[in-house]
């Protein structure tokens, strides 16, 4: 059966943050002008960061998807994702502080998507204070609401809509005792928000008001979306276009102990979140966004191509290589080929894009780490950093390319030639097309290969 036309998808192809919001936004932009555009996110929640660069307006969307400033698109916050209500308004209202008082897509909340509540991000604290084996965590308490669905307790959307304040209650009183089980009190823990200032949890009636405040305000976008996707689908003419959070170097399956999110960061997710209607190898595009000749990830893990401090700095501030959602610095090392092969073939993805083709330095040569080496062996790639310790990357060396030049190019013929070699390079090493790849942080800053 051949693939759906007009369908996309794109996951990180490394550790997230390369790049995958700008992309799904340029896409979405590109075939808004043609039709009917739909799209669609399955995983994560406020965890997540898409920086969106535009005209004169830069902005990090977290839950929202990357399509939300393009007039006449739906957008579908999926059954698979973990929704914090007060970041999710405050991140509205941003949106309209930007548009001048709207939102420019269409907004629907899938009804079956998990609330993620500010007891959760509580309880995450206080298993932090409690062991170290919370590290890696970005604060916003995506496990313990992931947690909810396996056993069996979680706050659903539709459970908002109208407000369950029964199972809301039972909800704080289970999170008051887990939090007094490990010596604390839920209601004097304060807790992150997107808007930046600390929440105090506070007594149960408290709590409560303000969940159901929030309530009030998001019930407009909250349905079910079962038939609306499944039209979509369905009708040919539709552009769907479907964005992940994260990478595959974190998913739960696929991420180095204990740097991983909670949900499923690659395609196959796509499947359970829509709940049959759209199987991933339908897509007729499932691409694998790269960090073209750097590779970066936030965490305790340590990859074995690392980099001169120095050079990394560098990059990091022209790359402004810090989080979209915790403004953490992140780790910069050079490209690792063994990680990115492995990826791609676990993710099950179709194509490349490599965006960050500006990032090189004239005189300092591009060093790719082609393969690993343990006892005068070569090696692959493990998810398991304990081996990871253990092997020796080999490096091979690029000359880099003219960048003025590199941006003029509209096609893959116009690039410097030592950029045309280096893209053959990846394709071949990595085993995988390059569809597009960017020379700058703005949507019409890309070249379609």
């Amino acid at each position: 059966m051949p693939p759906r036309p007009r369908s996309f998808a794109f996951c990180g192809g490394a550790y997230g943050d390369e790049g995958k919001g700008r992309l799904v936004d340029q896409y979405v932009s590109d075939y808004a002008k043609q039709g009917p555009v739909v799209v669609y996110r399955d995983n994560g929640g406020s965890n997540a960061g898409h920086t969106v660069a535009f005209d004169n307006t830069k902005v990090a969307l977290h839950q929202l998807l990357s399509g939300t400033f393009i007039k006449g698109v739906t957008t579908i916050l999926g059954k698979g994702m973990v929704l914090h209500p007060g970041d999710l308004l405050e991140e509205i209202a941003t949106v309209k502080a930007a548009t001048g008082g709207t939102v420019p897509a269409k907004i629907l909340i899938d009804e079956m998507a998990v609330v993620l509540l500010d007891t959760h991000r509580a309880y995450e604290a206080v298993l932090q204070d409690f062991q170290t084996g919370n590290r890696g965590t970005t604060g916003r308490g995506i496990s313990p609401a992931y947690v909810d669905v396996l056993l069996r307790h979680p706050i659903r959307m539709r459970d908002l809509k109208p407000f369950n304040k029964e199972k809301i209650t039972k909800h704080y009183r289970l999170y008051q005792a887990m939090c007094a089980g490990l010596g604390q009190k839920l209601a004097e823990k304060e807790v992150l928000t997107l808007a930046g200032p600390k929440q105090v949890i506070g007594s149960e009636a408290a709590f409560l008001k303000r969940v159901q405040a929030q309530a009030a305000e998001l019930e407009q976008f909250i349905s079910g979306v079962f038939d609306v996707l499944q039209r979509a689908w369905t009708d040919k003419k539709t552009a769907c276009v479907f964005e992940k959070g994260q990478g595959i170097g974190l998913d739960v399956r696929w991420g180095v102990y204990p740097d991983f999110t909670a949900s499923e960061t690659t395609f196959s997710g796509i499947f359970s979140s829509t709940e049959g209607i759209v199987n991933p190898r339908d897509i007729e595009i499932r691409a694998g966004v790269i960090k073209a000749t750097y590779m970066s990830s936030v965490g305790i893990r340590k990859l074995p191509s690392a980099m001169d401090e120095a050079l990394a700095h560098q990059i990091r501030e022209d790359a402004d290589e810090y989080g979209a959602t915790t403004k953490r610095p992140r780790d910069v090392v050079h490209i690792d080929i063994p990680s990115l092969s492995f990826f791609a073939k676990v993710g099950d993805v179709t194509h490349l894009v490599a965006t960050h083709m500006d990032i090189v330095y004239k005189d300092t040569p591009i060093k790719v780490c082609v393969s690993y080496t343990k006892n005068g062996k070569t090696v692959p790639y493990r998810p398991d950093q304990k081996y990871l310790n253990t092997v020796k990357p080999v490096f091979k060396q690029f000359a880099p390319w003219d960048v003025v030049a590199l941006r003029k190019a509209k096609t893959r013929a116009e690039l410097p030639v030592a950029a045309r070699k280096y893209i053959a390079f990846l394709e071949k090493a990595i085993g995988v097309p390059m569809l597009m790849i960017t020379t700058g942080p703005k949507r019409e800053e890309g070249i379609l290969l």
